[in-house]
């Protein structure tokens, strides 16, 4: 009897201390398992955090972009009267010292031999050249685009308005830039599709020379 009790408190015992051990070791799992939990939620703050200050500053170029588009506007009528404001302007020639004598050249020509012509100098070419409107042409709105911005020296026109003859002077500021020789091919295009005659007077041309090409030219058409 008293070996079946001492080997009962042995059984107790043991398995006490087995489930003891159990215990402790699940109670070591769970804690490692809460502390990577908490680590990966530690992270993840981390990361939002990390997100949401990724965002905020994204907004912040977003609206700083935006403001500065608004303010630099060109399109904005109210950005223009400011830009124009804040800058010194001044009055310069519209046309150069050489070309000068060709504009009062032309302007003898026409009061001698069509004095109910007028003239104009530096006009876009968009004014007086169009293309047949067709909205749907994209070809048509390339074409315009192409000489659109372009400027003619001088435009003779009649007592109608009609555009009459269109004289280039090749002088000396003529060709500053490096695309002005295709510069100058685009806009001879342009003049010959449009049937309006063209005048190009070189450079150091007598007035008595330009008076010839001009009459020359408008007896031919």
């Amino acid at each position: 009897m008293e070996t079946t009790i001492i080997l009962l408190l042995i059984g107790f015992g043991a398995g006490f201390y087995i489930r003891g051990l159990r215990a402790k070791t699940e109670a070591a799992n769970a804690k490692r398992h809460a502390d990577a939990l908490d680590q990966q939620i530690a992270t993840l703050r981390r990361e939002i955090v990390a997100m949401h200050g990724a965002e905020s500053r994204r907004l912040d170029e977003v609206a700083r972009r935006k403001r500065f588009f608004e303010e630099n506007d060109i399109s904005d009528v109210e950005n223009q009267i400011r830009f124009i404001s804040q800058t010194e302007l001044r009055a310069v020639r519209p046309v150069n010292k050489e070309a000068v004598r060709v504009l009062y050249a032309l302007d003898e020509w026409i009061v001698t031999h069509r004095p109910d012509w007028r003239m104009a100098f530096e006009v876009s070419m968009g004014a007086f050249i169009k293309t047949s409107y067709d909205p749907e042409d994209r070809m048509q709105k390339a074409a315009f685009s192409s000489y659109n911005s372009k400027r003619v020296d001088f435009l003779l026109i009649d007592r109608f308005g009609q555009p009459m003859l269109v004289v280039e002077y090749n002088g000396t500021g003529h060709d500053l830039s490096d695309d002005a020789p295709g510069r100058m091919e685009v806009k001879r295009l342009a003049l010959a599709r449009a049937g309006i005659p063209l005048v190009e007077i070189p450079a150091k041309t007598s007035k008595s020379d330009i008076v010839r090409m001009v009459a020359d030219t408008v007896l031919a058409t």
